[in-house]
């Protein structure tokens, strides 16, 4: 794809994190069919349990084996995404903006964390309008965040939250 668009001399590859909350699903998930493997009851309900269990996890660690090969590939004229199947190939020259929208989380009014969301508003050439894409999947999404921006020659804009 990235001869197809002539995006020039490649020069890295920023990989995909991996998703915690399903990591964490399938542990518990896996702990909890240990557990009826080891202690019983051993009915038809507990044993098609099991098997769906051990069917989900092996599913999602599928699923998390063909997101992690992929990743955003930086070429010198854009970049490809590549998620499975799926591929984005994007030119420097089609990125409008790039917005960020900060998220911060809290436990019992303690701060416990934040996100960053960044959203590029691309350009698709043949038709006038644009498109929205988000990449909060990736490791160091802000230093790629910033790469893109530079590159793009576009400012990275601020996306306010409403005051109540």
């Amino acid at each position: 794809m990235a001869r197809g668009l002539e995006l020039g001399r490649f020069e890295r590859r920023v990989r995909r994190r991996p998703g915690l909350p399903g990591a964490f699903f399938c542990c518990v998930l896996l702990i909890v069919a240990l557990n009826f493997l080891n202690n019983g009851p051993y009915n038809a309900l507990t044993v098609t349990g099991m098997a769906l269990a051990l069917l989900s996890i092996a599913t999602w660690v599928y699923v998390w084996f063909r997101r992690t090969r992929g990743g955003l590939y930086v070429f010198n004229g854009g970049f490809v995404d590549a998620a499975g199947r799926r591929l984005v190939g994007v030119r420097w020259a089609d990125v409008v903006s790039i917005s960020t929208e900060e998220t911060s989380y809290t436990l019992n009014s303690l701060p416990a964390g934040t996100t960053l969301h960044y959203t590029l508003k691309l350009r698709r050439p043949p038709r006038p309008d644009t498109v929205d894409w988000t990449f909060n999947t990736y490791a160091d999404v802000d230093q790629l965040a910033s790469l893109i921006s530079r590159r793009a020659g576009v400012p990275i804009g601020t996306v306010s939250k409403p005051r109540p």
